[in-house]
């Protein structure tokens, strides 16, 4: 049995295990990490051994020739690979996404540097920090070095010996292929949400649709427009490899066969005209162009830019330089390189990763055919134009580009109707945000939505010691506080503000009784006439607030944040780019405290208050919204934008942390002393830092249901 066979029954095998048993097989990740560890084990020394002996055996005048003319021909290639990749977000649906924050918004992200990247002033730092580019310019300046080098045989041969003990090594890796695709696609399958299965889908759709028409019209087209060969010649004579390295997954495999076929092509064209030097233009040109990024490997930068759709952080047109640069040296090492680095690079979670393999096990066989024909354009082209022999007929090339651009806009657009009009994954996002449950055990308590009129005031003594007395903390809420104070899909109210007041009351051994109230001025009157003991609802520690309330330490820490529509994302990601935008209507809470900052950073901005979250989310639910951008803290903002997804959170940089804690009434200090002391405890016990990643970051796959299974909810073998 071929191991592409046996890759093929690891992947059924996997997704019918994670289906059968669902999250009992999340353990299998561990195996899928392994296996894609072992991958990354010979891509560096192969990059180097293959580079530097390609080149090296090259004499003078065919290096030459193959850097000015098939070097050419290859950045053409080159170019229009990225030409698609970069065109293809246009077939992304216009689905409503959104995510909870993600620290990596607040993280300082240094500009790139280009000199480490490139220039490799210690291969030895390159080399064991998998800096690809820097480590490709190395083997190249090296290969080419050693062309005039005399006696450089021994140590090319030597070096050739390495390169197929270290094919061999990943010969033995690639046998391990069916147990890592099982490994990898059982943990998907059984923790993977419905929703993400519906939008893999539209890069398994695109990438294929893509992968085709170059393979089948643009690349062996070319060949027929810039040679004497027919596009119906080309194509016959290679469909037996191309067949091959589709079903197999291996392009390495047909490169003798892509060889010889491309030679007897050139026998059956040439046949009024030989030229014999065309043949072994063939030689060089299809072993020496396999180590270099093909446009199977192109097209795999395509999932860079799906996955800043799939997450909802669309990455921005002016990252594309970046990503067609860094990444053509990155692939140098392949995909199993590349897309890790630039997902680190462009701040995307390092999981989507693993996402990518388990599609590869299907996009890797129309990759496979691309690269394919990448090599055979490249050699057959190469070899005309090291013969100067090109030709370049501009109605022709028009034409061409005509057909190429129709049929390109026929999948984009096909593509995008069809997700758009036939089929559409619905957003749950914010099922998720509004079916969360407390994180820990509840203490006894009573919540009260509207205020209640026969509750009376309780006076006499600290608010410490009615408590105690009482056993009951009255604890004031504002309702519709995404995400620290809400009621979910259940009626229960939730929220990180909510999970922390049934910790203090645990501390107290108290049962709670939940108050609410309508706003910041609303929560002052109850504190000060002793309806209730403490308002936990997060508020900016700024001198302002402290006017109104005693406020204990610092709960969190947040990051002041922008809420705009999707497609202002880009305006808002600086202070400086947002002041430039001069006057602007900016939705902000009526609180001092904001008030007096948004002066500060924005002088010309014009505000819009809101008292309370019921006129917030009047705000937000207007089309088109009366503000330009609704400042408040980054998580909360994320959490809105979940409710509302046609927004997105953004944090302007350089990034501006506040201090945000709770309050308790004016001249109370035994209370505020206890609570002080509380909130140590529960920050050194990790508490606070556990449920900021619940209900800030999402970090919710402990506590939600199980997802479906056939174990569990079908056959019921499952508890």
């Amino acid at each position: 049995m071929s191991v592409a066979t046996q890759v093929f029954i690891g992947l059924g095998l996997g997704l019918l295990t994670g289906l059968f048993f669902g999250e009992r097989v999340a353990f299998l990740r561990i195996g899928g990490d392994i296996f894609i560890a072992a991958l990354q084990i010979t891509v560096i020394p192969y990059v180097v051994i293959a580079l530097i002996t390609s080149l090296g055996r090259l004499n003078l005048r065919d290096a030459r020739n193959l850097a000015l003319k098939a070097g050419s021909v290859l950045l053409l290639l080159w170019v229009i690979g990225l030409t698609f990749v970069f065109l293809a977000p246009l077939a992304f649906p216009d689905w409503p996404s959104a995510s909870f924050f993600s620290t990596s918004q607040i993280e300082d992200q240094p500009p790139v540097d280009f000199l480490r990247l490139y220039i490799p002033s210690n291969v030895f730092y390159a080399l064991s920090n998998a800096i690809v580019p820097a480590v490709v310019v190395f083997s190249i300046l090296l290969g080419v070095a050693l062309i005039q080098v005399p006696g450089k045989d021994r140590l090319l041969d030597g070096l050739s010996t390495i390169g197929e003990a270290l094919m061999r090594v990943t010969g033995f890796i690639g046998r391990l292929a069916p147990y890592g695709v099982f490994a990898i696609t059982g943990a998907a399958a059984g923790t993977i949400d419905v929703e993400e299965l519906a939008r893999l889908q539209v890069y398994l759709v695109l990438h294929s649709a893509l992968a085709l028409l170059l393979s089948l019209w643009v690349l062996p087209g070319l060949v027929a427009l810039l040679t004497p060969l027919r596009y119906g010649d080309v194509l016959s004579a290679f469909r037996g490899p191309l067949v091959t390295a589709f079903a197999t997954a291996s392009l390495l495999i047909v490169l003798p066969v892509l060889a010889a076929d491309g030679k007897r092509l050139l026998a059956k064209a040439q046949a009024q005209d030989p030229d014999p030097e065309a043949k072994s233009a063939i030689d060089i040109l299809v072993p020496a162009a396999f180590p270099f990024p093909n446009m199977g490997l192109i097209l795999a930068l395509l999932f860079v830019l799906f996955a800043g759709w799939f997450i909802g952080a669309a990455v921005d047109v002016a990252d594309y330089p970046i990503i067609a640069g860094v990444g053509l040296a990155s692939l140098f090492g392949g995909t199993v390189l590349a897309l890790p680095f630039l997902l680190d690079l462009l701040r995307m979670p390092a999981d989507l990763f693993q996402v990518f393999v388990t599609m590869d096990v299907v996009t890797a066989r129309f990759g496979t055919l691309a690269a394919g024909m990448h090599i055979i354009a490249l050699a057959l082209i190469g070899a005309f134009a090291m013969q100067g022999r090109l030709r370049v007929e501009p109605r022709r090339v028009l034409g061409f580009a005509a057909i190429t651009l129709i049929l390109l806009a026929a999948v984009l657009i096909g593509v995008r109707a069809f997700y758009t009009y036939v089929f559409v994954a619905p957003f749950t996002k914010d099922k998720v945000l509004t079916g969360l449950v407390l994180k820990g055990e509840p203490q006894p308590h009573q919540v009260h939505r509207e205020w209640p009129d026969t509750l009376t005031p309780r006076r006499g003594g600290t608010a410490l010691a009615r408590i105690q007395d009482s056993g009951v903390a009255r604890v004031c809420y504002r309702g519709s506080d995404y995400p620290s104070a809400f009621f979910n899909n259940a009626g229960d109210l939730v929220g990180f503000d909510i999970d922390m007041a049934h910790r203090f009351a645990r501390q107290l051994y108290a049962r709670i009784e939940f108050l609410p109230v309508s706003s910041i001025a609303d929560a002052r009157e109850r504190l000060d006439d002793g309806a209730c003991d403490i308002f936990m609802s997060l508020l900016p520690i700024a001198p302002e607030t402290t006017l109104s309330f005693t406020l204990t330490q610092p709960v969190l820490n947040g990051a002041v944040g922008m809420v705009v529509e999707d497609w202002r994302r880009r305006s808002f990601r600086t202070w400086a780019g947002i002041r430039e935008l001069g006057e602007l209507r900016i939705a902000v809470s009526n609180e001092r405290a904001q008030l007096r900052f948004l002066s500060q950073v924005l002088p010309k901005a014009s505000t819009i208050t809101f008292e309370d979250q019921s006129e917030l989310n009047a705000l937000l639910s207007v089309a088109p919204p009366p503000f330009d951008a609704l400042m408040m803290s980054a998580e909360e903002g994320a959490a809105w934008s979940i409710r509302f997804p046609r927004y997105t959170q953004v944090t302007p940089s350089p990034v501006l942390l506040a201090p945000f804690g709770y309050a308790v009434a004016p001249g109370d200090p035994q209370l505020l002393a206890f609570i002080d002391a509380w909130l140590n405890n529960a920050r050194s016990a990790r508490i606070v830092d556990g449920l900021y990643r619940y209900w800030m970051l999402g970090e919710i796959d402990a506590t939600r249901p199980p997802r479906w299974s056939i174990a569990r909810d079908v056959l019921g073998w499952l508890d």
